[in-house]
């Protein structure tokens, strides 16, 4: 197979324009991602937490569930299936966007890379990360939204409880610095990107993905965003200080780590009430 068989390995974060990244590739005439944008493959092997993605039986009633469970069960079928889908130079690129990927190890990505080798198929990592305050308030939205709940009363309600609870205990795809080490300790400089949701939705963004997907630069559809909540209340002070101190620490880690990212001027809220 040639060269320019590429395979996109997204792993997140959640709400920070993955949806949306998916869409504008799959629409692509050079692109194949399959009958999913989440195959929680991984995932479900390998984290405890998403335990829930893993086969169940009796047999699926749902064609997709079905197919996705043997690709658990026999991980040998994921690779070879999206092999499959590349046909290039008609079709040359495939992937696999699922946040959720964020909170696998380094080993893990080296061996994804290396099955998809095996098949002459080259990996390309992408990582997209977001103001981890704006990205916790858009997630609680989405979470009411789905509820039929995103009302001025609810929302701050919400809010509150869920900010709470993050104190107590956080996600493992809100790990900004560690998936960022697991990436780079498990993958070449080469087969990583990294970028920010605040940049996400540009021309020229577009351009140098493309560039590192190996695929003709097309302009993007930037007249909407998917899976986008709008907010019905202002947040409180007292909240956002709770959040900003909550993540400062990630926002430090992630300028050590990016430097050229220059997330001090593109993460307003998080830079804002991380010291407040």
């Amino acid at each position: 197979m040639a060269s320019d068989a590429t395979f996109l390995l997204g792993v997140g974060a959640q709400k920070a324009g993955t949806s949306w990244l998916h869409d504008q590739l799959q629409r692509r005439g050079d692109a194949d991602f399959g009958f999913l944008k989440e195959y929680h493959v991984f995932d479900a092997l390998e984290l405890e937490r998403f335990a829930c993605f893993r086969p169940k039986h009796p047999t699926p009633l749902k064609w997709r569930t079905w197919r996705r469970s043997r690709f658990i069960e026999r991980p040998e079928r994921y690779f070879d299936y999206f092999a499959s889908l590349l046909k290039p130079p008609q079709i040359r690129l495939t992937g696999d966007i699922t946040p959720s990927y964020a909170g696998l190890k380094a080993d893990s990505y080296q061996r994804i890379q290396q099955a998809f080798a095996q098949r002459g198929v080259q990996t390309r990592a992408v990582f997209i990360m977001r103001d981890p305050v704006e990205r916790f308030l858009s997630q609680q939205r989405m979470q009411l939204r789905k509820r039929g709940l995103l009302t001025p009363a609810h929302e701050i309600e919400h809010l509150d409880k869920a900010s709470i609870k993050l104190l107590k205990r956080e996600s493992p795809r809100n790990d900004y610095p560690a998936t960022l080490d697991a990436l780079r300790g498990g993958l070449a400089e080469s087969e990583v990107f990294i970028g920010l949701y605040e940049t996400l939705f540009t021309p020229a963004a577009h351009q140098d993905l493309c560039r590192y997907l190996g695929i003709p630069e097309q302009i993007p559809d930037l007249s909407h965003r998917v899976n986008a909540s709008q907010a019905t209340i202002s947040v409180p002070p007292e909240l956002l200080q709770r959040l900003g101190r909550h993540f400062a620490p990630l926002v430090t880690a992630v300028q050590e780590r990016c430097p050229d990212l220059a997330v001090e001027q593109h993460w307003a809220t998080a830079m804002t009430w991380r010291g407040g």
